[in-house]
């Protein structure tokens, strides 16, 4: 009879130790990958492709996944937020492809994990209204930020239209002082992005030459983080991801609530947040999917990088190819689908 009393207390226990594993299995498969619940920094700006982490903040979803995320304004400095990120006081940040490439090149060890967004019109090339073609840029004077994405863009773009980098004059000018500096009347052209290409039209009655609409992908924006950041907390960053595929979601199903969220953040309209993101192209997890894919064009990431990589060869910014998977971090969009191909099942 004694030992009777002691193995069904015993199997008692055992069963409530099984259900708290099963409990905490399921729990885990519900709620995500497991968080350290550590500080996390993340850069946010007014550009379509990083609205989704302002209105993931909104909604309370970084915290819903055990994030511990701290925004910080890099609106008014975007260049200065980038080596921020590279010096590691930002954990993460949003970076053109060309940009990153040019910091690791330098020696930092910055990691891709989506691809947030390519700009589908947002930069353009605007002359004065005397210049009516590409073409006509030869023997003129281009403000652009040297080194930049903008150049890249600038050079591939004459490039297609028979020049070359030799052909015209370049000056640098910061892409925010674009629309002033062409004001001034001592640029023939400029290249730089909206909203500041609609004011240096306005100021001078300029003629938009190019945008990047005519070729999808030359100028891929992408999340990042540091290889240390995703070796020390995977889950951070498998949540964060897992989060940036919920709110990218929610925009295409809700786009009035969500251009809205963004509208009443920056004293705007949601009318004016809308025209603004048809001039970018927000990628979702399908095409995700497609731009960590290996390919040759633009619609490859590894083939964007490449034709970068092609470009600061030329300028002499680097002196050998850069191996794309060391910096291209197809993991985190592979294990997210996984998961959800799982819980369809």
């Amino acid at each position: 009879m004694f030992k009777k009393l002691i193995v069904v207390p015993v199997i008692l226990l055992s069963l409530i130790f099984v259900g708290l594993l099963w409990w905490q299995s399921a729990s885990e498969v519900e709620d995500g990958p497991k968080t350290t619940g550590l500080p996390m920094s993340v850069a946010r700006y007014y550009w379509p492709g990083e609205f989704w982490i302002e209105i993931a903040d909104k909604k309370g979803w970084f915290e819903a996944a055990g994030l511990n995320v701290e925004l910080v304004d890099s609106n008014p400095d975007y260049w200065s937020s980038l080596q921020d990120t590279v010096d590691g006081k930002i954990d993460s940040n949003t970076f053109i492809l060309f940009d990153l490439m040019q910091f690791n090149a330098a020696g930092s060890d910055l990691v891709v994990v989506t691809n947030s967004d390519y700009s589908a019109g947002i930069d353009a090339i605007v002359a004065r209204p005397a210049i009516a073609t590409i073409e006509d840029l030869k023997g003129k004077t281009i403000g652009v930020d040297r080194g930049t994405y903008l150049e890249y863009i600038l050079d591939i773009v004459i490039r297609r239209h028979g020049l070359t980098p030799g052909d015209v004059t370049k000056v640098k000018v910061a892409g925010e002082k674009a629309a002033e500096e062409f004001g001034n009347g001592k640029l023939d052209a400029i290249v730089t992005w909206e909203p500041i290409v609609s004011e240096a039209i306005e100021q001078r009655n300029g003629r938009k030459l190019f945008d990047t609409s005519e070729i999808p992908g030359l100028s891929p924006a992408v999340n990042v983080f540091h290889r240390s950041f995703i070796d020390e907390r995977p889950g951070d960053v498998q949540a964060y991801v897992n989060v940036w595929h919920k709110t990218t979601q929610f925009i295409k199903e809700n786009p009035d609530e969500a251009f809205g969220i963004i509208a009443g953040i920056y004293d705007v309209s949601p009318a004016e947040v809308q025209a603004f993101a048809r001039l970018d192209r927000t990628l979702d997890l399908r095409e995700n999917l497609t731009s960590f894919s290996y390919g040759a064009g633009f619609e490859s990431l590894h083939g964007a990088a490449r034709q970068a990589n092609n470009f600061l060869m030329e300028q002499g910014t680097i002196n050998k190819q850069l191996d794309s998977t060391a910096f291209i971090d197809a993991t985190f969009i592979r294990a997210l689908t996984n998961s959800l191909q799982q819980n369809a099942l």
